[in-house]
């Protein structure tokens, strides 16, 4: 498994990468290694442009009170997402287009080539 953040400024400190070290050697996505990630692209994402949505739209498809309620959602739609292996197929390859047309424009904006 591979953790990978938005690349945030406050995500790239010295502390975050230490503990990425020690949680994900060799095995994170970020700014700052082992594996970089260009800043402002979320149009190579499948996390940005499909799965936090989706996240975003089962955990609030229900009313929670409590925090317990909130982290037990977010558990069981992690769940769901990760047995929604079509869908999620279909975001990865998605990613092969959106490389190749990030690459035909020289690393420049590509969402209108799309």
């Amino acid at each position: 498994m591979y953790f990978q953040h938005d690349g945030a400024p406050p995500h790239s400190s010295h502390e975050v990468r230490n503990f990425l070290n020690c949680r994900f050697p060799g095995r994170w996505i970020g700014r700052g290694d082992p594996h970089n990630w260009p800043a402002r692209s979320p149009d190579l994402s499948p996390l940005d442009y499909c799965v936090w949505g989706w996240m975003k739209e089962l955990v609030y498809s229900v009313k929670v009170v409590t925090r317990d309620e909130l982290h037990s959602s977010i558990l069981d739609d992690a769940d769901r997402i990760r047995n929604g292996q079509r869908k999620l197929q279909r975001a990865t390859r998605t990613v092969h287009n959106q490389a190749a047309a990030c690459v035909a424009v020289g690393g420049g904006i590509f969402e209108n080539q799309l």
